[in-house]
């Protein structure tokens, strides 16, 4: 997306009624959640009879393997995610899939005793990606519903993918690459939906007055973490002061 045509979406949005704006941003972040699980969950249709690893059946193991880098990248999102800055996020989450893309490449070539690692970058590459979209929606009056409009991916999400996995094993798609592929097939989708994403403007001073800045840890911009924090503290009051 240009960036005359993405700064023009921008300003009618920041115009638009507040339904207008909210009706938009829910279907860009429903949508670009929703693709990722095209990279977290079609795994699972397939079956992958094998030698066990580490006395767990090939699956199982695949599937503790992408947990447990899932929930490592939580806690590394802790730093990650509360640092980036509000530009880079549409840029981090196309990254932050892309490895995770690469991942399944790696687990479709990779020795089967070793795969499980590539899954496990698999999922370290994920974990943050919901702190990400979910930073183009907080701060706002409209936060509540924005946020009940993205979680609506788990509910449609995972089984799409799933059923997406099998469809492209249905015809003829080797099993090790169905994964890759898949991705490979979404990511048209998921370009297009992170670029409507990116054009959500601002919260406007209103959302301000009635919400909480959140102020990123820019330690690159030579503060520290308790400098950013004393100046949310102190922007939160002076909003708040009569």
């Amino acid at each position: 997306m240009s960036r005359g045509l993405g700064g023009a979406i921008t300003a009618r949005l920041a115009s638009a009624p507040a339904g207008v704006l909210t009706a938009f941003t829910i279907v860009a972040s429903f949508s670009t959640y929703f693709c990722m699980y095209f990279y977290r969950r079609t795994f699972a249709a397939g079956s992958f009879a094998g030698e066990p690893i580490l006395g767990l059946d090939a699956k199982s193991a695949y599937v503790i393997a992408q947990v447990i880098g899932y929930a490592a990248s939580k806690f590394l999102g802790i730093k990650v995610v509360s640092e980036l800055q509000p530009a880079k996020r549409a840029r981090a989450i196309l990254i932050s899939i892309g490895c995770a893309e690469l991942a399944l490449v790696l687990f479709a070539v990779l020795p089967r005793n070793v795969a499980a690692l590539a899954l496990a970058a698999n999922g370290l590459s994920l974990g943050m990606v919901w702190g990400m979209v979910f930073g183009f929606l907080e701060g706002r009056r409209s936060s509540d519903w924005l946020g009940a409009g993205l979680c609506a991916s788990f509910i449609v999400g995972s089984g799409a993918a799933k059923a997406t996995g099998k469809a492209f094993l249905d015809a003829g798609v080797p099993e090790l690459w169905m994964p890759a592929v898949t991705g490979l097939a979404t990511a048209p989708a998921l370009v297009f939906f992170v670029a409507l994403l990116s054009r959500v403007p601002p919260p406007t001073e209103q959302d301000a007055a009635l919400r909480t800045e959140r102020v990123p840890w820019a330690r690159a911009r030579g503060g520290s973490c308790s400098s950013s924090m004393r100046r949310a503290s102190s922007r939160s009051s002076a909003r708040t002061s009569c």
